[in-house]
């Protein structure tokens, strides 16, 4: 009897282990069967962003920015935030859905997510770069419009005290042609010390801290400037909205020093440009179920 009693409880322990042994890979299985979903949206996303022709980013980035390489890295931008993201992130919520009932495939699920993130965090930077890079020929075109505009009240400036010479205001000519040099001499010596400077940040803080108060300064100036003279009047005007379009430019030139500041960042070689060269960010998590699996052979 005792013989048979323990011939009968090592059966129910065998049968015990049996059972335990089980439950393991059948949640591995269904893991790993949810997981085949989330990679079919995975490989979507990849051919999404393999149509998306970001290999001329290369290019683009270095080349003078003619209006077909503006229309190019616009058109990156568009394709990336209403194409690339989008999928990414229908495989990123399918990633989330990944079923995980035991503790050893929730730790497989959280590794698995981190991969996902592993690779949001890399087309963001992408991303990022783009926008970058748009935002930087923007600035580039601002600045070009600036020093128009400069130059164009500068040219109005000079035809209006050409007629105040010949109305005869010689007098007060003479003393706002010297207020203007004067404040032009101070304004290039503060400017050309700072944008020299080749500390960027210092640059940034010149512009910041000594340009444009220098401006505003010479700006409240003109206009408490007592002028009779209608021409001169005129002129005045023309040299306010001159500063005006300085105030601009250096602002402008001190979001391009911080756009290149952020550009000098992001190693543009290393982004990824095809689907496959998101893989890579799959092997620790492939180690991982590899090592499970091999738990249970």
């Amino acid at each position: 009897m005792k013989k048979l009693l323990s011939v009968l409880l090592i059966c129910l322990c065998v049968l015990a282990v049996t059972t335990c042994s089980k439950d393991e890979p059948s949640d591995l299985r269904k893991f790993e069967s949810a997981l085949i979903d989330v990679q079919e949206a995975e490989d979507h996303m990849k051919e999404t962003m393999n149509h998306i022709n970001l290999n001329e980013l290369e290019s683009l980035s270095k080349t003078d920015m003619a209006d077909e390489n503006k229309k190019a890295l616009n058109q990156l931008q568009d394709d990336i935030n209403n194409e690339l993201m989008p999928k990414f992130d229908d495989y990123e919520a399918a990633a989330k859905q990944l079923p995980a009932d035991s503790d050893e495939v929730k730790d497989l699920k959280s590794s698995y997510l981190e991969t996902v993130d592993d690779k949001r965090q890399q087309l963001n930077q992408l991303n990022t770069f783009v926008k970058l890079c748009n935002q930087s020929v923007k600035a580039n075109e601002d600045i070009l419009y600036y020093t128009k505009l400069f130059e164009k009240n500068r040219s109005r400036i000079e035809e209006n005290v050409k007629k105040g010479q010949e109305a005869g205001n010689t007098e007060e000519v003479a003393r706002f042609v010297q207020k203007l040099e004067d404040n032009n001499k101070r304004l290039k010596s503060t400017a050309e010390a700072t944008i020299e400077n080749k500390d960027q940040q210092a640059a940034q803080d010149g512009i910041s801290e000594a340009v444009m108060p220098l401006i505003g300064q010479q700006i409240r100036d003109l206009n408490k400037t007592n002028i009779e003279s209608v021409q001169i009047n005129d002129a005045r005007k023309n040299a306010i909205e001159m500063y005006y379009s300085l105030q601009n430019y250096y602002e402008t030139r001190e979001e391009t020093m911080d756009i290149s500041e952020k550009l000098s960042k992001i190693d543009h070689h290393k982004l990824p440009k095809k689907g496959e060269d998101l893989e890579k960010y799959d092997q620790a998590f492939e180690d991982e179920l590899n090592e499970v699996k091999a738990t249970y052979q």
